[in-house]
């Protein structure tokens, strides 16, 4: 959707890599707290479904004058693969918006309704939509829930760049021409293959330059000239990016097509993701041994394509591109959540009711496996994706260093019963008020998106953890803690690539991390009136974080 003067919203406190990375390097730790309020270059909701009849709705908004190119990314809950990944161009002050939902299409491999996006929405995507994008049925299975990464990949240079020409809204608020803008992100055209013969990619002014449109590095497209609606695929024009500012705000809603009840909040948002361009083609990927493809950029930053030195043969940094992938690393020391603590209720009173499930989170954990070793096991049940000790080249026959990831991780939660909003302690125990005694008890996240019900499940999802409370308890609070698994190595995998431009190239390298897991997440209230519906109503309540001294369970 297109608009026009439309205020710029200031940022309130939002998360900081770049602080984070400053204060490590001083020796201090970030004392930035997330922020849901905020305007930043990258953000994650933490939850969406289409599980029991819900609805997940998204908007992202460009709260500047210059054109964003956006990813897009949707991971599955059970173990963050990416599900369904495309781009979104926002011109000036733009606004996208969508739908996620089961639509009434059977899938011809799984059998599973299809899930799609549904847009009515004019702003350019890439692949372009006819009012829907349909997730893949690669990894279908097990992604009615999961959560969601949106990343600003750049900006043009300017205003003037023939991309932003083309995705700029025209008279009618339809942009000038989604087709053309859309040409930036192809791979190529015809045999060449830029990463195999960048020198002479680079050096041509004639056949191999300007018979091509796509990506050409990550701060440097093209696309086919248009002259009065003329196309003319002889003579490519380039466009330049920089870095996103922080001017990216995201939003969801998650409705039930039954009651009517909706949730909504703010996502989490990151400021300083990356420190450049990272435009990438969505034509192929890692599995074609494409490090400038669609899997990217991620949690842990720009394509490594991007970063110049031996990767492809590039020799130094392509102006404005990003220079480092390394963000998962400080994302996961400023999302570690110490406690979490929150509001439950398992209110059940006939007619009326007041019911919460908690979300809990834990991003970016696709990056602590071996990849192909991973997807391997997943097809073959006779080879397992086994712990291991970090390194490069790292995966044996047996399947080996493989897992390295936080889950399952263990969770300790202490709940407090709540009665007239008083704190009850338990009977005949003393204690010194106001320290209410409370029970510990451990439950296994093994998923990346768990969620945690109290009483009547709220989401509907698949799979559940309930957590004891006290008996006779109908609502109070809770403190949790999450610890990483404690029988494997934590470590972050990246592909490299030797040379060669195929997946037999490409070697991983895992480097062990002791950062804490990162956890975000809300608590998602329902209350239900049985004889007044209309009365209903849903909320989400963030999760608010303590240090380890504070809360102690």
């Amino acid at each position: 959707m297109h608009t026009s003067g439309v205020p710029s919203l200031k940022p309130l406190a939002p998360l900081s890599l770049a602080a984070a990375v400053a204060a490590a390097s001083s020796g201090s730790a970030s004392a930035q707290v997330m922020a849901t309020a905020a305007a930043g270059d990258m953000a994650i909701v933490p939850y969406y479904t289409v599980q029991n009849n819900y609805a997940t709705g998204l908007s992202i908004a460009n709260n500047s004058d210059n054109t964003q190119v956006v990813k897009v990314r949707l991971r599955r809950a059970t173990d963050a693969m990416g599900a369904l990944d495309f781009n979104v161009l926002l011109s000036a002050r733009d606004v996208w918006s969508g739908v996620l939902q089961s639509s009434a299409e059977i899938g011809a491999l799984t059998g599973l309704p299809v899930i799609k996006i549904f847009t009515g929405d004019t702003s350019c995507t890439v692949p372009e939509n006819s009012g829907s994008l349909s997730m893949p049925e690669i990894y279908r299975v097990g992604a009615e829930e999961g959560y969601i990464e949106i990343i600003g990949m750049g900006q043009p240079s300017d205003e003037q760049q023939p991309i932003a020409l083309a995705a700029a809204p025209a008279g009618n608020g339809v942009p000038v021409d989604c087709t053309r803008a859309s040409d930036n992100f192809r791979r190529g055209t015809g045999s060449q293959d830029y990463f195999q013969d960048w020198p002479a990619f680079e050096a041509s002014t004639t056949y191999l330059y300007y018979r091509t449109r796509g990506v050409i590095n990550s701060a440097l497209t093209a696309q086919y000239s248009s002259v009065g609606g003329a196309v003319n695929p002889n003579d490519p024009v380039t466009s330049t990016y920089v870095d996103t500012d922080n001017v990216l705000t995201v939003s969801y809603f998650i409705r039930s097509d039954e009651t009517g009840v909706e949730f909504g909040n703010n996502a989490v948002h990151v400021r300083d993701f990356m420190d450049g361009a990272s435009i990438t083609n969505q034509t192929v990927g890692i599995f074609e041994g494409d490090l400038q493809g669609f899997d990217y950029p991620d949690l842990n930053g720009p394509a490594p394509s991007s970063l110049g030195g031996v990767i492809d043969n590039i020799a130094s940094v392509p102006s404005g591109a990003a220079t480092a992938r390394s963000s998962y690393e400080a994302l996961r020391n400023e999302l570690s959540q110490g406690y979490t603590v929150n509001d439950w209720s398992a209110n059940d009173q006939g007619a009326f009711s007041v019911d919460t499930d908690w979300v809990l989170t834990a991003p970016g954990q696709y990056l602590m496996v071996n990849l192909f070793g991973y997807l391997t096991s997943l097809a073959d049940p006779g080879f397992p994706c086994l712990p291991g000790t970090p390194g490069f080249d790292n995966l044996t026959l047996d399947g080996e260093n493989c897992d390295f990831r936080d889950v399952p991780m263990r969770l300790s939660a202490t709940v407090q019963d709540r009665r007239d909003n008083v704190l009850l302690p338990e009977e005949d125990d003393l204690v010194i008020s106001p320290q209410p005694p409370g029970s510990v008890q451990q439950q296994v996240l093994a998923q990346d998106v768990n969620v945690l019900t109290w009483g009547t499940p709220v989401l509907g999802s698949a799979r559940t953890i309930g957590i004891p409370r006290p008996a006779d308890s109908r609502a109070g609070w809770a403190s949790v803690s999450v610890q990483s698994s404690v029988v494997k190595i934590q470590a972050t995998c990246d592909f490299v690539r030797q040379r060669g431009t195929s997946a037999q190239d490409l070697e991983v390298n895992c480097v062990s991390t002791s950062a804490p897991a990162p956890v975000i997440g809300f608590a998602a209230w329902q209350r239900n009136f049985t004889d007044m519906p209309a009365v209903n109503y849903g909320r989400i309540v963030n999760h608010s974080r303590a240090v380890n001294s504070a809360v102690v369970p």
